[in-house]
């Protein structure tokens, strides 16, 4: 496991979202300095804060430890607050219909 990559991975998320990390410890119950070090790749963590920054950085688990395919729900959401009502009523009938054909 490459933990540079990883603390890179957060801290890029958490800088795209305008987070520090002050407010990233508190939103994940752990230390500043620790999400220095994890950033930093000095620290490994346990599974309840990976989990925890996965849930508050809207990133799959796979992405921030290995890399692969970056959590597409959370940029949907984004993607989707950026659009007007009208606009995201339109794309939710347009994912209505296309859902059937992804299964």
């Amino acid at each position: 496991m490459d933990l540079n990559a990883i603390g890179n991975r957060i801290k890029a998320e958490r800088k795209h979202l305008g987070i520090t990390q002050e407010q990233l410890a508190e939103m994940v119950n752990v230390t500043t300095h620790y999400i220095y070090e994890i950033e930093r790749g000095m620290k490994s963590m346990s599974i309840e804060t990976l989990i925890n920054l996965s849930q508050v950085l809207e990133l799959s688990l796979d992405y921030i430890i290995f890399g692969n395919q970056r959590s597409s729900l959370g940029e949907l959401y984004r993607m989707l607050d950026e659009l007007s009502d009208e606009r995201r009523l339109r794309a939710e009938k347009v994912f209505i219909q296309l859902l059937p054909h992804l299964k």
